[in-house]
């Protein structure tokens, strides 16, 4: 009789402890936490491929300067040092205003009210970050194109 019981006890207790079967809604919110998730991991993956070359950037402006080239050319590498210190700039104010929105640890968003609010902010930072990382890769072909000449 203890036997039947206990073993009455484990049964429930394991029954209990069951995982509700989630809803079409939390499906849905889970989803979207990921994609933010995804989103954050692409922003990062986006810096972390030109923020080392942020040194390079001023090097190949100095470059440049000291390479002072009358006629077309003179306006042409003028226009690429402007670019080069453009990008550099951009960079850091990109970094700053996209730390400030999401500050470093802060974790993802978990209800959809949330989600609402910030996923169309990370949306916008996302696409400056990649147009700022194309923007740097060509300036700095350019620059090194104008210091093969």
């Amino acid at each position: 009789m203890k036997n039947i019981i206990g073993l009455l006890l484990i049964t429930l207790l394991l029954f209990s402890c069951k995982e509700e079967p989630k809803n079409e809604e939390q499906l849905q919110l889970e989803l979207r936490i990921e994609t933010y998730d995804s989103l954050m991991k692409e922003a990062i993956k986006a810096h972390d491929v030109i923020m080392p070359d942020m040194g390079r950037l001023l090097s190949l402006k100095k470059k440049l300067e000291a390479q002072k080239i009358e006629g077309n050319q003179a306006m042409e590498i003028e226009n690429v040092q402007m670019d080069l210190q453009k990008a550099y700039d951009d960079m850091f104010t990109w970094m700053e205003d996209y730390s400030s929105k999401f500050p470093y640890g802060e974790p993802s968003p978990s209800t959809a009210k949330e989600l609402n609010k910030k996923m169309p902010i990370l949306e916008e930072e996302v696409k400056e970050i990649k147009e700022l990382k194309d923007f740097t890769l060509q300036t700095i072909e350019k620059a090194e194109i104008l210091l093969q000449k």
